[in-house]
């Protein structure tokens, strides 16, 4: 049988460019707005791009057959961090030498999250189903989203994302010589 699952939370959207010095005294002098750093820095220039859901915040899980009817329902509280997959990522230059100057930029929204689509014929209990995790270490603390997700250990396609709305956005420069600059969005 087909089964869809849908979840539900916080979406974080996450983009990091890798940016000159003299990128980075642009945008501390006040020279560009954020639509002027996205179009210029993010959109077409992201060396690392996604959308993932937070675990940091609870995730609901709702799985339903190719009838649309919910057939079951938990959260993330309630299933366990695979042992395969996950991985970790620290934006700062000392730490990773791909970037010289670090453009971060996190937008929150509220609402649904990745779609998943499986075909078993077992019947569904929750203890099947793990998640693997992306960690973003940043200075001022850690992000943790949900990279994959397993039925019986094995990975699930993500289809779509659900409808969202709202948020916020954080955006930041981990610069080369260890200073972090905030840019007010």
């Amino acid at each position: 049988m087909k089964y869809i699952v849908k979840t539900s939370g916080k979406l974080c959207h996450y983009q990091f460019s890798n940016i000159a010095e003299i990128e980075v005294n642009d945008i501390e002098f006040g020279e560009m707005d954020y639509n002027e750093l996205e179009h210029t820095f993010l959109l077409d220039r992201s060396s690392f791009e996604n959308q993932k859901i937070s675990i940091d915040d609870e995730v609901k899980f709702e799985i339903f057959n190719d009838s649309d009817s919910k057939i079951l329902e938990f959260y993330s509280k309630d299933i366990e961090q695979s042992d395969g997959g996950g991985s970790c990522f620290c934006p700062e230059p000392q730490y990773n030498e791909e970037y010289n100057n670090c453009l971060g930029s996190f937008s929150y929204f509220k609402g649904g999250g990745p779609i998943f689509e499986f075909e078993t014929n077992d019947e569904l209990k929750v203890e099947n189903f793990s998640y693997s995790s992306i960690v973003f270490e940043l200075d001022d603390g850690e992000i943790t989203l949900m990279d994959d997700f397993y039925y019986n250990n094995k990975k699930l396609e993500n289809t779509d994302f659900d409808e969202s709305w709202g948020g916020n956005r954080i955006v930041k420069i981990w610069k080369e010589n260890g200073e972090v600059y905030d840019f007010n969005v």
